[in-house]
């Protein structure tokens, strides 16, 4: 059953489309794992389109602890490929354009191919530029360890294959617990190197998953050590990449998952009370349309949904939940 929308809420939504002139590319990071085991890509992105989503980033984990765990499918989007595959085909009948996962062509560390045997070169002629939206660069840099070199290399080698192509890098936000950026020292350190790392994309945001408080424990620039709710964290972050990064075009990766569904059941059961993973739950369709309507309201020019992958519930509201919220922003 779907979330109501109130007749107040509908009106604001609809004078909020039509009277800013803002707009945004809608995407998502994975479909629901019973979606994507189907490997239907054209009724797939016949659904993506219906729901005015263009953009797509192949991702098919299905769950993080106790190991990650995925589908497999992100191969239908990477070399060795053909043009004639089926994956590449949906994409350009339903005019779906792909985030290329720079992850999985190049490495983080050692050398780069040679341009005569470049992944990303082969992937453009399998897909081709029109259904290329950009390169992702490697996932949460810094919170990753990666050297800001291994960015430097990939921002140029994309843009030796291709200038056109934009690069975008997504970051992780600031987590309140220890060990991460619990101290005045340590969140300022961070902050800069996302900007240091931030030189090399075109496109930056962060990946915001702030529901509920108290267990994504997000910290917000100009907040302190206080663990924020998710209208705190999108504004403080949006305002943030505003104030320090004014020349790159900006992005928000949202949350279309429960925290409780990147477990697998019985091993979340042994390690947490009924209590908790009650509390872990997914976001609300209110609460999905405020997140992307505050990240538009800041300057996003594209929203992308990400890990709808561990939804594996067909009676579950939260996908059409996203393609309702989709549908409705303005593109």
């Amino acid at each position: 059953m779907k979330h109501p929308v109130g007749v107040a809420f509908f009106l604001a939504s609809v004078a909020f489309a039509a009277g800013e002139g803002l707009c945004a590319d809608i995407g998502v990071a994975g479909v629901p794992k019973y979606i994507g085991e189907t490997r239907d890509y054209d009724t797939m992105f016949s659904a993506l389109r219906a729901a005015d989503i263009g953009v797509f980033f192949p991702v098919f984990q299905y769950q993080e602890a106790p190991s990650p765990q995925t589908l497999g499918h992100e191969t239908d989007f990477v070399p060795p490929c053909k043009r004639t595959s089926a994956s590449f085909e949906a994409l350009r009948r339903h005019e779906i354009r792909l985030i290329v996962p720079a992850g999985l062509l190049y490495p983080p560390t050692g050398a780069f191919p040679p341009m005569d045997n470049d992944p990303l070169n082969a992937l453009l002629a399998c897909a081709g530029r029109e259904a290329i939206y950009g390169v992702l660069g490697f996932d949460e840099p810094v919170l990753n360890g990666i050297d800001p070199e291994a960015s430097r290399q990939l921002y140029e080698r994309v843009k030796e294959i291709d200038p056109s192509l934009p690069v975008l890098m997504v970051q992780s936000p600031m987590v309140i617990e220890p060990g991460r950026q619990d101290s005045d020292a340590a969140r300022s350190q961070y902050m800069e190197q996302v900007k240091q790392q931030s030189a090399y994309a075109d496109i930056v945001g962060f990946s915001l998953y702030p529901i509920p408080p108290a267990i994504a424990k997000l910290g917000s620039p100009g907040h302190g050590e206080r663990i924020v709710d998710y209208p705190t964290a999108i504004d403080g972050y949006m305002t943030w990449l505003a104030e320090n990064l004014p020349e790159k075009q900006t992005m928000a990766v949202l949350q279309s998952f429960a925290y409780a569904d990147q477990f697998e059941k019985t091993y979340l059961s042994e390690i947490a009370p009924p209590e908790m993973i009650a509390e872990a739950r997914a976001p609300h369709q209110r609460e999905l349309t405020d997140m992307a309507q505050s990240s538009i309201e800041h300057g996003a020019k594209l929203v992308i949904w990400y890990g709808s992958a561990f939804n594996a519930n067909p009676q579950s509201p939260l996908w059409q939940d996203v393609l309702t919220v989709s549908r409705a922003l303005p593109h």
